[in-house]
């Protein structure tokens, strides 16, 4: 079992729904595959949600009308069916950040139908699983604290062979949502910043994953932001430790709270261009290799 997980640049279109496909299609392993919301799909839900808020339903309306129209121009090229109704949410809870999971976690949840419908059409077997209902967490919206042993039982359960079941008919690739999750009694929750890469490190952790692979817009983990620094280089290999500093520190690199997860399993963590998938990359794993080039992330 390995863990990938696509952020939102790597399927904010057609072409990179189709660039996901061919990765994932070039394994042989069991794989859960965490996608986060498409490109900027969650910031147009925090204006629904704003509006929402404010009672100003034109507003939401036209904004989720865009939300609509951008998935479903990508479902049409991509020659797939998505069901993109609106949420049942109401804007009467009592408290925004509340609202704004509920509505917010509808990035994700349509992301990810999309991409398991399109690998469904192009041969690749996969199961499309709920992380609202297997990511269980307390009701710190916006922040959620996760409920780790409760997690660990729902996805080893979830992806455990079945009894009874032929080998040959199941699923090897299941596809799930990042940074969402959702409290014991059905609310949905977002784990905040990084949240994605968590939910990948949270999910390798709880089923023994071989390794997890990130796969970015960059060849890796670099020396410093290649926006602002064109000499930035790359770091071809990272103990945890020193990733967990870099990240203190203020480099954009992997959140601390995604580290934490595999480093108590040692379980090495890629970080990988989904453009160029032979290139090499950047790994954190357990190694005695200090890094000994200079850094320059600044906060």
């Amino acid at each position: 079992m390995r863990v990938f997980k696509f952020g939102g640049a790597s399927v904010k279109d057609a072409e990179g729904i189709r660039n996901l496909a061919r990765i994932v299609a070039r394994e042989t392993d069991d794989l859960a595959v965490v996608v986060s919301a498409m490109g900027k799909t969650t910031n147009a839900l925090e204006r629904v949600v704003n509006a929402l808020w404010l009672r100003e339903q034109e507003q939401v309306e036209r904004e989720w009308a865009l939300i609509e129209e951008y998935h479903r121009g990508v479902a049409d090229e991509l020659g797939v069916t998505l069901d993109l109704r609106f949420p049942e949410t109401q804007a009467t809870m009592d408290s925004y950040d509340e609202l704004y999971d509920q509505v917010v976690s509808w990035g994700e949840l349509m992301s990810t139908r999309l991409v398991s419908a399109y690998l469904t059409k192009v041969g690749i077997r996969n199961e499309w699983l709920d992380m609202t209902r297997l990511l269980i967490t307390d009701a710190t919206f916006r922040a959620a604290q996760v409920d780790f042993p409760a997690t660990e039982d729902n996805l080893l359960a979830h992806f455990a062979y079945r009894p009874g079941a032929e080998y040959a008919n199941r699923a090897r690739v299941r596809v799930l949502q990042g940074f969402i999750g959702g409290t014991a009694d059905g609310r949905r929750t977002t784990l905040g910043r990084e949240g994605s890469d968590y939910t990948a490190a949270l999910v390798a952790a709880a089923l023994n994953a071989e390794s997890v692979t990130i796969w970015k817009d960059v060849p890796g983990i670099l020396t410093a932001d290649p926006r602002k620094d064109k000499s930035a280089t790359l770091i071809p290999e990272l103990s945890y430790e020193d990733a967990e500093r870099l990240a203190a520190s203020g480099a954009q690199i992997i959140h601390r709270k995604t580290i934490f997860p595999l480093e108590r399993k040692q379980i090495p963590l890629y970080v990988k261009p989904f453009l160029q998938p032979d290139a090499p990359g950047s790994v954190i794993r357990n190694t005695k290799l200090k890094l000994s080039v200079p850094v320059n992330w600044g906060k």
